[in-house]
């Protein structure tokens, strides 16, 4: 079996790497073009605040070679504003525009406020039977308590989220 490995940094656009990485005065869409010759993954941190534009994802998608993979954030409405109770619409929404990636969406990370702890296992639960099985998805807690029960990994592990 051959296994990818992917190798990408959080974002491309900092100021610190124009003239050691990127041409100076380099646009940030061309900072993206360039970054993927160099990387074949990025994190987008972005989608955390904001549902992005159809234009900006489509762009993405068009900037970038064919093996490439963005991991990207769910929207923090989900994941601390709801705290993944009553989020299908929101769900919905974002997973519309977040598709226009295609075969170049890797990861949708979820990543969850510090003070979401095993108390609110429920809402979790009920939150990854709305988890479309054909996209990726990883969990991020960044409460350890999570990680002392293995019926929080069994329960990741059912639904195939990493």
């Amino acid at each position: 079996m051959k296994a990818s490995i992917y190798l990408g940094t959080q974002g491309w656009i900092y100021e610190g790497w124009e003239g050691p990485f990127y041409p100076r005065k380099t646009s940030s869409k061309e900072m993206l073009r360039l970054y993927s010759r160099i990387f074949n993954t990025v994190e987008i941190d972005s989608t955390f605040y904001a549902i992005p534009a159809k234009n900006t994802v489509t762009g993405w998608y068009e900037r970038t070679p064919k093996d490439f993979k963005f991991c990207v954030k769910i929207i923090s409405e989900i994941t601390h504003k709801k705290r993944l109770r009553d989020v299908e619409h929101a769900l919905e929404s974002f997973l519309e525009r977040i598709r226009l990636l295609g075969e170049k969406l890797g990861a949708i990370l979820i990543q969850m406020p510090p003070d979401f702890t095993p108390a609110e296992f429920s809402s979790l639960h009920s939150f990854l039977t709305l988890l479309p099985r054909d996209l990726n998805f990883a969990v991020e807690f960044r409460d350890s308590d999570w990680l002392k029960d293995d019926r929080f990994l069994e329960e990741l592990k059912a639904y195939n989220v990493a």
